[in-house]
């Protein structure tokens, strides 16, 4: 049975730190991806920064990119393929795939699908012996339980969920963000990118539901 293992790798022990260093003020999150014909694991990343001059100067002179390319530029977004250096690409074994990854500096939020279960063992293996801290948020399987219900991670699920409980989307609002983080035990930055992302799932599934629907109805 697939599984999906996410969990969090603090950027400093994976990729664009001192990216980050440079310009503390981005968003970097890599494109979802089929099979590609590259010699790199994760090559395509969208980046919102405020001074795109400033990243790519940084971007030349950090160690963990060998050569980047700007593909597409939407003005607040840019498109660009990154040619990792081999400690990065070897961070998974060839049998997971990265089926989401995103960072704002402080750690990367990896969701891996595993084909097999042992293959999450090997992930935290390969992980422990390369001397990555990994952080183990959920692991669960690909069989339509609660936790993938209406396209939402375990972790996402969660989070949305616990937000609710606590009033964070009452008005007024009875729990702030830093505190809902402090109840979830992840960070400002972690609970705030996952829950945009949550809100991303629900608002793709409701819109193509309703789509569906729309299209099967009969004209009047």
């Amino acid at each position: 049975m697939a599984s999906i293992v996410e969990f969090r790798v603090p950027v400093e022990q994976f990729a664009l730190a001192q990216t980050f260093e440079a310009v503390p003020t981005l968003h970097v999150e890599i494109e979802r991806f089929a099979a590609q014909e590259t010699d790199s694991t994760i090559p395509f990343v969208w980046v919102t920064a405020e001074d795109f001059d400033a990243f790519e100067r940084a971007l030349e002179e950090d160690s963990s990119v060998d050569d980047f390319s700007l593909l597409a530029d939407c003005g607040e977004e840019r498109f660009y393929r990154m040619d990792w250096v081999d400690d990065v690409d070897l961070m998974l074994e060839e049998e997971s795939a990265i089926s989401s990854a995103s960072t704002n500096g402080e750690s990367w939020e990896l969701q891996v699908m595993c084909p097999e279960h042992q293959s999450v063992s090997t992930v935290y293996e390969f992980c422990k012996e390369n001397g990555l801290s990994l952080t183990v948020d959920a692991i669960y399987e690909l069989d339509g339980n609660e936790g993938s219900k209406h396209g939402l991670t375990e972790s996402q699920h969660t989070s949305l969920t616990k937000a609710k409980e606590l009033g964070y989307y009452d008005v007024p609002r009875r729990i702030s963000l830093s505190e809902l983080s402090n109840e979830l035990d992840i960070s400002h930055q972690a609970l705030s990118e996952r829950l945009r992302r949550g809100h991303a799932n629900l608002i793709d599934r409701t819109l193509d539901s309703n789509a569906d629907k729309t299209e099967t109805q009969p004209e009047c």
